[in-house]
């Protein structure tokens, strides 16, 4: 736990960018049809994914997201620390929970809570 765990990297043009980074790293792809989104593989396990966007935001492109066991105590460790919520915790499929937080010098990165497996 406490390990970065999936970078998403923002796109305006998912074919133009799994072509660059299936050509130059040898990276490859999966769809998740249910969330629409498209999972990068690196190696062994996905470790990445695409968020298509209409504009690349000029501040935090690339989210890392640290693996958390419990997002919401996570969160209030956050916010004692002087950290700042992005975004609100939500549910991404069935696989688990995101939430994007800045720290106090302006940093972004995101927490996931992976759904429990049953």
């Amino acid at each position: 736990m406490h390990a970065f765990g999936h970078i998403e990297i923002p796109t305006t043009n998912l074919q133009k960018s799994k072509k660059f980074f299936g050509t130059v790293f040898g990276w490859t792809f999966s769809h998740i049809q249910d969330i629409d989104y498209t999972i990068i593989h690196t190696g062994k396990h996905p470790n990445g994914g695409f968020e298509i966007v209409k504009r690349l935001p000029k501040k935090g492109q690339v989210i890392p997201y640290i693996e958390v066991e419990d997002i919401d105590t996570t969160l209030k460790a956050i916010r004692k620390a002087h950290g700042k919520v992005l975004t609100k915790k939500s549910q991404v499929g069935s696989m688990g929970w995101r939430l994007q937080f800045e720290t106090p010098d302006g940093v972004q990165l995101a927490l996931w809570q992976s759904t429990p497996q049953k």
